[in-house]
């Protein structure tokens, strides 16, 4: 049994050919930052593959009755109908359709760095914030599959500083890999152009770079605390490409941490632990939740 499986991102279409035990046997990609053309790059590159499941992971939000997909990075794909597209591409198939950190956070659960543990929260920081539940083993979609899309909830509502949603303050304005080298270079920062130069300015002790990475891990920290408050959950796992720069980032991210967790109470124990899959993370979790649906 062959599972084809999309990861949509802001930047991307990751997409992989997975057989039953979601091993990757193909995978290629395809750009998302391309306007009207998204769409048939993506058909043309999965049109001819056999497939038996086919799993969606989106960047959300989402709409998981109807089948559709509004990215809020992805400006141009707003109620667009992914499933049917594909189940017209692939007659007689269906589509198992979640939100991209909700099928990260199933892979970790399942294979990854959160196996043996019944809750967690799964977080991606990237070039957006995302997140995703497990409950009681399962993921957690909500009413309309776009539950802990945590990046859109409000840190600091009075700052006047609108998110691409609309709203004031979000985690994502603060947190999100281009949004700290965009405060950077705001500071005189000119090294590079992304998240990956702005850590290694950190590393080299860029005084500007290392403000930078201090404010959005505290942002960060104080996004998952309200989750885990919220929810009483006690294990973290945390993927995407901002997290993979190492202890640059870990270490201010765990300190503000602590800090925040330490006003709870109740949070004492908490685990938190890097994602194991990476970038693979979410076309697994898609494969994983179209075998479910399946069965």
């Amino acid at each position: 049994m062959r599972t084809l499986a999309l990861d949509i991102g802001a930047t991307k279409v990751a997409i992989a050919l997975l057989d039953e035990s979601h091993q990757i046997l193909e995978r290629l990609e395809v750009p998302s930052n391309t306007g009207a053309v998204i769409w048939p790059s993506l058909r043309t590159a999965i049109r001819g593959f056999e497939v038996d499941l086919i799993g969606v992971a989106s960047a959300g939000p989402i709409d998981r009755e109807n089948g559709t997909i509004s990215p809020v990075n992805i400006p141009q794909w707003r109620d667009f109908p992914i499933s049917e597209k594909l189940r017209r591409l692939f007659p007689g198939r269906g589509v198992a359709l979640l939100g991209d950190c909700t099928a990260v956070a199933l892979a970790e659960n399942r294979l990854g760095a959160g196996v043996g543990v019944s809750n967690m929260l799964g977080v991606v920081v990237s070039t957006g914030i995302g997140g995703g539940l497990v409950i009681d083993g399962q993921a957690f979609h909500g009413e309309t599959g776009n539950a802990a899309l945590f990046g859109h909830h409000s840190i600091a509502f009075d700052s006047g500083v609108r998110c691409d949603c609309g709203r004031i303050g979000c985690l994502e304005t603060f947190a999100r890999g281009p949004k700290m080298v965009e405060y950077a270079r705001r500071l005189g920062w000119n090294a590079g152009e992304d998240f990956k130069a702005l850590a290694q300015s950190a590393r080299d002790g860029d005084l500007i770079a290392l403000d930078a990475i201090d404010k959005g891990t505290l942002a960060l920290a104080v996004g998952i605390t309200n989750v885990l408050n919220i929810l009483d959950l006690h294990t973290v796992v945390i993927g995407g490409g901002v997290s993979f720069a190492g202890q640059i980032y870990w270490e201010p991210f765990l300190r503000h941490f602590k800090e925040e967790r330490n006003h709870a109470g109740f949070l004492d124990e908490v685990n938190v632990y890097p994602a194991k899959l990476q970038a693979d993370a979410g076309l697994v979790g898609a494969s994983l939740f179209a075998q479910d649906l399946s069965r």
